[in-house]
């Protein structure tokens, strides 16, 4: 998920923000080195709500095992992620536990660069995990990292409530009612508009909008490991996006400029009425934009476009362990602690997402703490792993294509074999 915005204003709000590890009570309890006391270097980025549930676990942590410590270093995201994949390339210095993208993970894991993950721990992640929060992870029938979230960008959308309640309107059950809504409520003059009447365009809603299409509809993009999006069902459903923009103009594709605005912060603005994406957008629209979540907004379940409840999501965010380090054991150690379903649960309240277990994700505390999530909890067994690449590269080569349709209007046959030609 792109974060830019958010995080350069974390950065700015919270300047000092150089965490590190909360003071452990000395206490008597599991014990991992009998010599002297270990300390782990954690990476992560800034971001308010992670650092205060990072800070968290690492007490209760420390408390149990206080031979270990954590000391949290914490970055504006663009400065995290370039010095992550630095220290990744250079395979020198950095962190004993990185916080980790899983687009990121795909291309490191099979360089040697991470310690892979304890059998005992795999096994259990393997039966309680949704398969696309770990196939990222995965090299030659190894696993490199783990997952703290079910990272969905499908399933759910947030709609603008004071406009559909001043408008009586209903929220709509089916692709065809969302449509048809977006394109009567959507007003603009040119290419200015006032009210986006479904906006779907940004680096991940675009994407993963055609993809769930796509797999909706009964389609695939993958033969094996290959992506072909050079399909009947490939190009109808893209037609059908660019015709949302150029015929029904239920929005613009200012969202592919670069611009720190995003879809979602158009609705928290009153200027679009319905738009897709994960549940992290609702913590930022009450904690940013001071709205509140079932006056301002709702959250409600995404159509379908087809009559199969099918959608593509990736690894997202994780925990790896260095190769590297001289205390791989005392690492792993921290990171089963955080897996822990009864941390797990909270770590996930915290952060506003999804967790990655099974159990977690349907257990009544989570389901009672987040009600926003039930559009999502309700779909996840329809989710697969969108596949085996940098997830990155393939949102951005989908957005490029799609801007070149629009504003080139490069033949929808032509741009998915170029597409295809990109991403392998």
């Amino acid at each position: 998920m792109k974060r830019k915005l958010i995080c350069l204003l974390l950065a700015l709000m919270l300047p000092g923000l150089l965490l590190t590890g909360c003071q452990k009570s000395q206490t008597t309890k599991g014990k991992v080195s009998d010599g002297e006391p270990i300390t782990l270097k954690y990476w992560t980025h800034l971001e308010t709500p992670w650092n205060i549930s990072n800070d968290k676990l690492i007490a209760a942590f420390e408390d149990e095992y206080p031979d270990i410590k954590i000391e949290v270093e914490a970055y504006p995201y663009d400065d995290f992620e370039q010095k992550v994949q630095t220290s990744l390339l250079s395979k020198s210095g950095g962190a004993d536990i990185y916080e980790l993208w899983g687009g990121w993970a795909y291309e490191f894991a099979p360089t040697g660069v991470f310690s892979p993950v304890p059998d005992e721990l795999l096994n259990d992640l393997l039966d309680d995990c949704y398969e696309p929060v770990l196939g990222a992870f995965e090299h030659d029938g190894a696993y490199y990292g783990v997952p703290m979230e079910f990272n969905a960008e499908y399933g759910g959308m947030l709609v603008n409530k004071p406009y559909f309640d001043k408008h009586n309107l209903s929220y709509p059950n089916t692709w065809d009612e969302m449509i048809s809504l977006a394109t009567k409520n959507s007003v603009s003059k040119g290419d200015i508009f006032d009210m986006r009447g479904f906006d779907f365009i940004s680096f991940d809603s675009l994407p993963y909008t055609w993809l769930s299409m796509i797999l909706s509809s009964g389609g695939t993009y993958l033969e094996g490991d290959t992506f072909n999006f050079d399909t009947p069902i490939a190009k109808e459903t893209l037609k059908q996006l660019v015709d949302y923009v150029k015929v029904n103009k239920v929005t613009n594709i200012e969202g592919l400029s670069g611009s720190d605005i995003e879809n979602f912060h158009w609705l928290f603005l009153d200027q679009a009425l319905m738009v897709p994406r994960g549940i992290w957008s609702i913590p930022v629209g009450e904690e940013e934009f001071d709205i509140s979540y079932g006056e301002e907004f709702d959250y409600v379940p995404m159509p379908f476009y087809g009559t199969e409840k099918r959608w593509a999501a990736e690894t997202g965010w994780g925990l790896a362990v260095n190769s590297g380090s001289a205390n791989t054991e005392a690492a792993w150690k921290f990171i089963s602690f955080c897996l822990r379903p009864e941390n797990l649960i909270q770590l996930n309240i915290d952060r506003g997402m999804i967790p990655p277990r099974k159990s977690v994700a349907h257990d009544p505390a989570y389901v009672k703490a987040v009600p926003y999530a039930k559009p999502i909890l309700d779909v996840l067994d329809g989710a697969s792993f969108v596949g085996p690449i940098n997830t990155d590269v393939l949102k951005e080569s989908i957005c490029n294509m799609y801007a070149d349709i629009i504003q080139n209007n490069t033949p929808i046959d032509a741009a998915v074999v170029k597409l295809n030609q990109d991403i392998q």
